[in-house]
């Protein structure tokens, strides 16, 4: 499992965000786990995006409380749409199954990521929003 957590004075880890919490919430008190420590390069940028797919989910879904999976689903969806993916291939040669690509910030020249950021708005305003109003559109772009 990963989680995004943040280190406080004194040693002590904090859920980053709600999804975060969301995910420990299936970790038990007082048990000993081994944690493997990565550093995000650009934490803000990686809150921005999750937030960017929390809020194209919920207006997909139509809940304000929707799962980690439903927002995976939904990041997955749009990046696949974005024309971000990997595809898989049977022995034949005929394509399997597109799967989307990962969107770490480490695996992504700046100039990917910037095109990554247009796409995926753009993949957003083709699949999600095709219906939304202006204040939703002007929220929508306003992320990037």
């Amino acid at each position: 499992m990963k989680v995004d957590m943040i280190k406080l004075p004194g040693g002590v880890f904090t859920p980053a965000d709600e999804t975060a919490v969301e995910q420990l919430t299936a970790v038990k008190n007082n048990e000993h786990y081994t944690v493997d420590i990565k550093l995000n390069h650009n934490y803000k940028l990686l809150q921005k995006i999750h937030v960017f797919f929390k809020f194209c989910a919920q207006h997909y879904y139509g809940d304000k409380d929707v799962t980690t999976d439903q927002i995976k689903l939904t990041k997955d969806k749009l990046t696949i749409a974005a024309g971000y993916v990997n595809q898989v291939f049977l022995p034949d040669g005929k394509r399997f199954e597109l799967y989307a690509k990962s969107i770490s910030y480490a695996k992504m020249k700046p100039e990917e990521r910037a095109d990554f950021y247009k796409k995926i708005v753009s993949a957003a305003l083709r699949n999600v929003f095709h219906t939304a109003d202006e204040n939703m559109l002007n929220k929508l772009m306003g992320f990037f």
